[in-house]
């Protein structure tokens, strides 16, 4: 597999980001690694190659972003390590200025943590 990726992707493992379906605000998963061209979600569904989903991620409070909303193409969705649990890779595709401006922020934040 070739890596085709466009922006490094930063690790979100230290700080627990839910991800929410912009749809059913229903809790999809939470953010694994992150950057502006995508994420690896840790899902608690499978998701399938091709889908279009839109995304909020629920960025906690004391970092001042609220909610970061971005449309997503799915690229992979594969069986994590543990039960019910699904690694997925998302390619963003549509993102406003100002949610786009906040994912930097978050990006940078992570980034400092790392």
């Amino acid at each position: 597999m070739s890596e085709r990726r466009r922006n490094d992707r930063v690790s979100a493992y230290e700080v627990v980001l839910p991800v929410i379906n912009g749809i059913d605000g229903q809790r999809i998963g939470e953010v694994g690694n992150v950057s502006i061209g995508g994420m690896m979600l840790i899902a608690t569904q499978q998701l399938y190659a091709d889908g279009i989903l839109q995304l909020k991620i629920d960025v906690p409070a004391e970092l001042g972003f609220g909610l970061i909303s971005l449309g997503v193409k799915i690229l992979w969705c594969t069986p994590a390590n543990s039960p019910d649990e699904f690694w997925a890779g998302l390619e963003t595709i549509d993102i406003s200025p100002a949610d786009r401006e906040s994912l930097q922020h978050l990006i940078d934040h992570l980034a400092v943590r790392a």
